[in-house]
């Protein structure tokens, strides 16, 4: 049985995930982390953190103000969470809301960096006529961030669901063009479809002694390089983000992989891709990867921007695995 997860785990986890920006999957290790409340404090700043780089400042302004409610800050910690909030709040338009923050901030530390010039600019900016428009415009930017995060869910599973459809229509597709380059005239094909309704009547193709039948499966399957069986946790997403999920990596070599995973990915899509070896420290990430072929529930990567040194790690850990024939 697994033991459960501990929340500095979680929280370790999580600072991995955002550092190197796959930010979905951060929030994920951070809310679980934030189950502690030894833990919950720095864990809520830093989802406010993941929200803030995502565009979801109106969120972001709820974790930090979900952080401060925790006991576990120094008052020097504490204010740092103000200034960070009262910025997410100016770039918001809330200009009373940023000044009460701010103030706050001077009451207590009169010599916080740039928080008198900060106050004085955030009066001008809420007495200038640009205000009530700015203020419109946010109300009308808050209702569309709305409406996204009703549809959002109903759009990603809409899209795991055309991808899926997809893969299965390219592999219909390519077995119709082997059946074609394999019987290509009518007659042929008429031929094996007489066969198909007679599987009794089916014939061998004669071979000579002492051959086999050649497996067209096993000659489409070779590889540039040689693969190794693996059985890792991976997290992947596109550049734009709007492709992102986790898998098991089940072959590798230096320059590609299989994943498995639920999250249908087309052919063509440039992946980011972090591959957890078995001790889960210090993940391999590919910054680079390229869709070459994908199926229901798998897919497959080829490296195409990789650095050398993560190139070397992932070589010396095909070298302790089994190769696959």
């Amino acid at each position: 049985m697994e033991q459960p997860i501990s929340a500095v785990k979680r929280y370790e986890r999580g600072l991995v995930l955002k550092q190197v920006q796959i930010y979905y999957q951060a929030l994920e290790e951070f809310q679980q982390a934030a189950l502690d409340p030894q833990q919950a404090g720095k864990a809520y700043v830093q989802i406010a953190l993941c929200m803030r780089s995502t565009g979801q400042y109106v969120e972001a302004v709820a974790a930090f103000r979900q952080a401060l409610s925790s006991t576990t800050f120094s008052t020097t910690e504490r204010l740092h969470i103000l200034f960070l909030m009262g910025q997410t709040l100016e770039s918001l338009g809330r200009y009373a809301e940023t000044l009460e923050v701010y103030r706050c901030i001077r009451n207590e530390d009169p010599d916080f960096p740039d928080i008198e010039s900060r106050i004085k600019n955030i009066g001008v900016a809420g007495r200038g006529s640009c205000a009530p428009r700015q203020l419109a415009l946010h109300q009308w930017v808050q209702r569309l961030l709305d409406f996204w995060q009703q549809v959002q869910p109903r759009l990603v599973s809409l899209l795991q669901e055309t991808w899926t459809s997809l893969g299965r229509k390219a592999e219909r597709l390519e077995t119709s063009r082997w059946v074609k380059a394999t019987y290509p005239t009518v007659h042929d094909m008429a031929c094996r479809i007489q066969h198909l309704d007679h599987p009794l009547k089916r014939s061998t193709p004669s071979v000579p002694t002492g051959q086999s039948v050649p497996d067209r499966r096993s000659q489409m399957d070779k590889r540039r390089h040689a693969r190794v069986k693996v059985q890792l946790r991976s997290q992947f997403s596109s550049k734009t983000r709007t492709v992102a999920g986790h898998g098991e990596l089940r072959d590798l070599s230096p320059w590609g992989c299989r994943v498995t995973s639920p999250v249908g990915v087309p052919v063509g899509t440039e992946l980011e891709c972090c591959i957890f070896p078995q001790d889960e420290q210090n993940p391999f990430t590919v910054e680079g990867a390229t869709v070459r072929w994908s199926r229901p529930q798998e897919f497959g990567l080829a490296f195409t921007n990789i650095r050398p040194g993560v190139q070397r790690q992932i070589e010396q850990l095909c070298r302790t695995r089994t190769p696959i024939s």
